[in-house]
Formats: C-alpha cells, sequence, structure tokens
C-alpha cells in the first residue's frame, strides 16, 4: 500500500476537489488547495520519481513527480519559486521537500498550495475522470 501523507493539517484546506463554487464558472475544481503562509516549506506527499518542473501561466511554478509505483501523478502548483530539485530525483513522503507555497500564476488569488493527482503523467492537462480526489487519498492512509 502506498502512503500519502497530507502536506498541511486538515483544517487548513481551501477549495476541495470537485468544489463548483460560482468563481469556477461551471468547472469543477481539479484538486485541492492548502491555505498557508506564503513560503511554507511543502514536503511530497507519497514516494516517487520527479518527472517535471516548470512554468505555467496559470499554474505558476509547479512540480508533478510520480506516485504510487508509477500508477498516479502528483503536481504541486503556484510555488514561490523554480524548485531546486532536479528531474529523477526520488522524492520521500513527509521528508523531501518539493518547494515553497506561493502565489505564482494567473489561477490564483493568494498564497495557498493547489495539489493534483492524476492517473496520466500530463496531470495539468488531464481530463477531469483522469483525476483522483487527494482527500480520499490521505485518508486510506490514515
Amino acid at each position: 500500500m502506498t502512503v500519502w501523507i497530507e502536506p498541511f493539517p486538515k483544517k487548513k484546506r481551501g477549495d476541495e476537489f470537485g468544489n463548483l463554487a460560482p468563481y469556477r464558472k461551471g468547472r469543477p475544481h481539479r484538486g485541492l488547495d492548502w491555505s498557508v503562509p506564503e513560503g511554507s516549506p511543502i514536503k511530497a506527499i507519497c514516494y516517487g520519481q520527479v518527472k517535471e518542473v516548470a512554468w505555467s501561466d496559470g499554474l505558476g511554478w509547479y512540480l508533478i513527480h510520480s506516485g504510487d509505483a508509477g500508477k498516479k501523478f502528483v503536481i504541486y502548483a503556484h510555488l514561490k519559486e523554480k524548485p531546486d530539485i532536479a528531474v529523477k530525483t526520488l522524492v520521500h513522503p513527509g521528508e523531501t521537500i518539493i518547494g515553497h507555497v506561493g502565489n505564482t500564476g494567473s489561477l490564483t488569488t493568494g498564497a495557498h498550495l493547489h495539489l493534483s493527482v492524476a492517473t496520466t503523467k500530463n496531470v495539468h492537462l488531464a481530463p477531469y475522470d483522469k483525476l483522483v480526489d487527494p482527500a480520499k487519498l490521505f485518508e486510506e492512509s490514515e
């Protein structure tokens, strides 16, 4: 069984997966957010290997790594700066620092971590039916 560790306390959660708030204009939220102070270190949520570190106009600085023995992929978005971690680096849950909470990209209204999990490497472009609710993964690991 894969270990999934929530990156911040549950009480710091913001928008949940699938949220259809009016400001989303009919598009369900594609991940889970945590409202924590800018600059807070983000630890890996599961074992994996870094696949991509890049910039997106919408998501800002982000990092994608594999998880669940390569069956799932995780994206951490809106990071404060480009993560100082190389592609192919192995990450360990609760130990490896992925980056720091930021407010980068156009799809943000303040400092927070946006995290999505999908069954395809291109998490940020995955069809909605390929996305996984991160909260359920954390609950299964408790």
